[in-house]
């Protein structure tokens, strides 16, 4: 057939055929050459029915017969396309990273996303995409999780831990994001902690994290960390930024305990 001669319908099940789960308007668009109110309408059609579902202004998700029910499909299938459309680097974190290694009770319903510039949320029928604006992006550590479409980059154990701290405000607070760490502190290793420290800008969260890691009862694990933090020029740090600065100092870490650990039972 010639370009121009098959309908949306059929171009959306040669997508999915080909293991792609996203289009834009515009790769329709240049695909068919169907004007404008015509494609509008073939996609309005689609979107009624299931087959496709709209995820932001003129970005579309592919919905197989197995995923209508859940109400679409999972948003890491097309996360990579959708960033590489908006031509942002990124990567999978915070609570969600944390999940994926093993920590927190539950799936987040959010897929928390770090990048590097203000993002609206996306919201569908299945989930939500938050978005966290990071300056410490091009030093974070990740690595690869297979989706159905290919690689996306997760933050690493350590990494997520200080992303954990770095945005407590947003997740909750510091009461919060605790019992998450001590079940992601079983996965940080030794070496990803200290390569996180060294990449890590911002001094006071990797003495917080220190510190935390130590008092969840992980001291073998950061004492390779305090020897290199005793190098540095020590800054007095509070445990919990948002509250008072009232607490015992411990002057090993220089941390001033001004919050208590609440974990769950």
């Amino acid at each position: 057939m010639g370009k121009g001669t098959i309908s949306l319908a059929t171009w959306v099940n040669e997508q999915q055929s080909r293991g792609q789960y996203a289009f834009t308007r515009a790769e329709a668009q240049a695909a068919l050459s169907k004007q404008a109110p015509t494609l509008t309408k073939a996609i309005q059609r689609l979107c009624a029915s299931g087959r496709i579902e709209r995820v932001c202004r003129g970005f579309y998700a592919i919905v197989p017969l197995e995923y209508k029910g859940a109400g679409g499909v999972p948003a890491e299938w097309y996360l990579s396309k959708l960033m590489k459309v908006r031509r942002l680097p990124f990567y999978v974190g915070l609570l969600t990273a944390a999940a994926w290694h093993g920590a927190g009770h539950q799936q987040p319903q959010e897929l928390h996303v770090v990048t590097v510039k203000q993002t609206r949320k996306v919201k569908t029928k299945r989930t939500r995409i938050s978005f966290f604006v990071s300056r410490q992006l091009p030093h974070g550590l990740t690595e690869d999780r297979r989706t159905q479409t290919g690689d996306v980059p997760v933050s690493t154990p350590a990494w997520t831990a200080l992303d954990l701290l770095r945005f407590q405000s947003r997740l909750g607070g510091f009461d919060s994001i605790t019992p998450v760490l001590a079940e992601l502190a079983e996965n940080i290793r030794i070496k990803d902690l200290l390569d996180a420290s060294v990449r890590e800008q911002d001094r006071s969260l990797v003495r917080r994290l220190g510190w935390l890691l130590s008092a969840l009862g992980f001291d073998e694990k950061v004492k390779p960390l305090l020897r290199a933090l005793q190098k540095e020029r020590p800054i007095k740090v509070l445990l919990d930024p948002a509250k008072p600065p009232r607490g015992r100092y411990d002057s090993l870490w220089c941390v001033v305990k001004n919050a208590e650990l609440i974990l769950e039972p």
